[in-house]
């Protein structure tokens, strides 16, 4: 057996929605899977997820749809959608087809709480290893369609070590305050502000070269988590590392990292009571291979998917803080 084996046996029986949540399965299993190279346990892993989700089925008669383009922010239409892909989607031009997609509906990146870009982003890492992952690329550019939400990007840009600064001036600002007061859900706090032309000239990007965007939002991320163990947070964080994974996909990649600065900005305006303090936090001694270890040994699958990010991000970016929330996960779900 391969992990795109497992990982399609119950891909094709379950759809992207477990609920009105998400379905984690495809995303943990392959995080799992980098983290520890156990297909033994990954499978263990995807049979305990089983017992414990809710994930819905996929529907089996549906009417077909004739526009890829259709299918966009229809959530009921997944698995239409998904029978387009697989005629459209083949292993010469799946590169291609994914670009197509992504940058088309590059403001989508958010969607779900980061988790369409997510899903999509492990599926393309799961093509590096086998060419079987597609089916599972197939599934995840079909939920990136269907689970489309629009977002923006701020216009205005500042130099990366003023993230902390400007961020906490949009959440001691009281005009934002009231807008977001206004509305019950995330979701409607997120369109509230996306819609509002002041939100757009209050909020920022960050200058520089798309290395300098991504540690900046690192440096604003990190503490964020650290202090509030929030899971919209660890969203952001999962999301970001995503967009670095598919930025190939993008035709402007700094111009979507912008679109994401934007959305990770918005996500963290909806945290009640965030922290976004900047202060210095002992490193911890435990190496990567030993944090993997123990994440792996959790039921809970955002701490092997935070572990997994994390330990990326670090050897990507430099940012041993990294191993600070990644360990904070681990014990708070111990």
């Amino acid at each position: 057996m391969s992990i795109a084996e497992l990982v399609n046996r119950h891909g094709e029986e379950y759809s992207p929605y477990q609920g009105n949540l998400v379905n984690h399965l495809p995303m943990g299993q392959l995080a799992y899977f980098k983290l520890t190279g156990d297909l033994e346990g990954a499978e263990e892993f995807t049979k305990k997820y089983i017992q414990r989700a809710s994930i819905n089925p996929v529907k089996k008669g549906f009417q077909k749809s004739d526009d890829i383009w259709k299918c966009v922010e229809n959530r009921d239409g997944y698995e239409a959608c998904l029978a387009l892909v697989k005629e459209e989607m083949t292993l010469e031009n799946w590169r291609e087809y994914t670009f197509k997609i992504l940058d088309k509906l590059k403001f989508g990146m958010s969607s779900g709480i980061f988790h369409t870009l997510i899903r999509t982003a492990y599926a393309v890492e799961g093509m590096e290893e086998d060419e079987d992952y597609i089916h599972e690329l197939r599934r995840a550019i079909a939920y990136y369609i269907t689970a489309y939400k629009g977002a923006g990007a701020f216009e205005v840009s500042i130099e990366g070590e003023r993230i902390i600064h400007e961020m906490e001036n949009l959440l001691n600002n009281p005009n934002i305050g009231r807008l977001l007061e206004e509305e019950n859900t995330m979701g409607m706090k997120l369109k509230t502000l996306y819609s509002n032309p002041m939100y757009n000239k209050l909020g920022f990007l960050v200058e520089g070269e798309p290395q300098d965007k991504v540690r900046a939002l690192l440096d604003l991320l990190i503490p964020a988590y650290r202090d509030t163990d929030s899971i919209v947070v660890l969203h952001c964080i999962t999301g970001l590392h995503a967009l670095v994974v598919l930025k190939d996909f993008f035709e402007d990649y700094s111009y979507a990292l912008d679109i994401m600065t934007t959305c990770i900005i918005s996500h963290l305006l909806t945290v009640e009571e965030l922290s976004v303090k900047e202060e210095e936090v002992d490193l911890m001694e435990e190496s990567w291979q030993e944090i993997s270890g123990l994440a792996s040994k959790s039921i809970d699958v955002h701490t092997i998917k935070l572990a997994y990010t994390a330990g990326q991000m670090d050897m990507m970016f430099d940012k041993p803080q990294l191993k600070t929330i990644a360990m904070r996960r681990i014990k708070k779900t111990k």
